[in-house]
């Protein structure tokens, strides 16, 4: 095993006229932010970082997730964070102390902790007892200061696809309604069954139920079929988008799909808000991953004349 990252590498003090200006991107990007005595627009796009893209690291050790936030800041200039179930100690998952330690050092470093991710929705479930897990995640979200629960959706294979969007919403309004209470929002992405791997059928789902605390999560690496219409299809109900990387090729490009295809996609939409990185892959480790990942978002952006 590594040894631990050491702590003293995160705690250096930033100067006030570059924390400034490092502090735009980790805004909602719909407001106006306060700066000195000015009034400065925030950028359309933030770029954020998906905590399961270093999980080797959390794995293995190196990395300790209290202390994610300013690694995070230090490696990758990126302010907005989210962090993942699978990426906390089990025994820490309920302990609202170690939580609110989290969301603590996350605004030490100046981030935006913007979400949770967590399990799968049952969209068949007929109240809100089969789906008390994500309630109880939604807890451990707010607890985080994150506003957003991203969740798998599972539906049944049989039956017509208006029953089975139908069935979902459905099983999803009282989830919604309750999260409500937290201010927590549903972010919904691709997988689970084979009908929510369509990001057309997700899009027919949130239409249907028009809730404001359920969104979607398009993810690029888990939609099937059509991944570019279902992008698409996607992008009028979605508040954040995942990133996804699997490989590079030697000039830098995603092996794996059309990525500038992609960017163009969310530039055309009235999308404003965080593009996570969720790096993925195994032929890069964890940190050159996450670089060559966000080298290649903001190329494509560039194209995209962003």
């Amino acid at each position: 095993m590594n040894a631990p990252i050491s702590r003293r590498r995160f705690v250096s003090n930033t100067g006030a006229a570059s924390l400034g200006a490092s502090l735009l991107p980790f805004s909602s990007c719909n407001k106006t932010i306060k700066l000195g005595e000015e009034d400065i627009a925030p950028p359309r796009f933030v770029m954020g970082l998906s905590q399961y893209s270093l999980r080797e690291l959390f794995k293995s050790g190196e990395l300790d997730p209290l202390d994610y936030p300013k690694f995070t800041v230090n490696e990758f200039g990126i302010r907005a964070i989210d962090y993942w179930e699978g990426g906390l100690p089990k025994d820490k998952l309920n302990d609202m102390a170690y939580l609110e330690q989290i969301r603590g050092n996350a605004a030490d470093a100046g981030c935006d902790l913007f979400l949770l991710m967590t399990g799968a929705v049952n969209g068949a479930a007929k109240d809100l007892e089969g789906n008390k897990n994500i309630v109880e995640a939604a807890k451990r979200a707010q607890a985080l200061g994150a506003r957003y629960l991203r969740v798998f959706l599972w539906v049944p294979d049989n039956g017509t696809l208006d029953e089975a969007a139908s069935g979902a919403v459905e099983a999803l309004k009282p989830i919604a309604d309750e999260l409500a209470k937290l201010d927590v929002k549903l972010a919904i992405e691709p997988g689970a069954s084979k009908r929510t791997q369509q990001g057309e059928f997700l899009a027919k789902i949130a239409k249907g139920l028009k809730h404001p605390h359920c969104r979607l999560m398009p993810d690029n690496g888990k939609l099937r079929g059509d991944i570019y219409a279902g992008t698409e299809a996607m992008m009028p109900h979605s508040e954040v988008v995942s990133c996804k990387m699997h490989s590079f090729d030697d000039t830098g490009n995603q092996s794996d799909f059309d990525y500038q295809k992609l960017i163009n996609i969310i530039v055309a939409s009235k999308y404003r808000g965080i593009l996570a990185i969720e790096w993925e892959g195994k032929k890069l480790k964890p940190v050159p991953g996450v670089l060559a990942s966000k080298a290649l978002i903001e190329k494509s952006l560039k194209a995209a004349g962003t």
